[in-house]
């Protein structure tokens, strides 16, 4: 027999589904910011330790702008549910993006 909620307590079900699809989509989007971060991380690393060739450089000045891209949308769905939602962090994070994307090193002249 499935269980309906009693019509007195549909609201109370329904906030409570909708606070639960909040927590969990903020949970998913803090993991997303998260693992931008160690890209971000990790191509600064690649594009200051290695010599890399002119294609290389391409590649990795593309791939800072799809961060920049992916970034704008965790923002925003943020923003949206408004939980944990801090614009000065996003702020940071993406002048990081822009840092790490414009990182220019001797060892890149071929």
């Amino acid at each position: 027999m499935i269980n309906y909620p009693h019509p007195h307590n549909e609201h109370h079900h329904n906030e409570n589904i909708k606070e639960w699809w909040a927590y969990e989509t903020n949970n998913y989007l803090q993991d997303r910011l998260r693992n931008l971060i160690f890209k971000t991380k990790w191509q600064r690393t690649v594009t200051t330790g290695w010599n890399l060739t002119n294609n290389d450089l391409e590649i990795h000045e593309s791939r800072m702008e799809g961060y920049l891209v992916e970034l704008n949308n965790i923002s925003k769905q943020l923003k949206e549910i408004n939980i944990q939602y801090n614009p000065s962090r996003i702020e940071t994070i993406k002048q990081s993006i822009i840092n790490t994307q414009q990182l220019k090193h001797n060892n890149y002249e071929n």
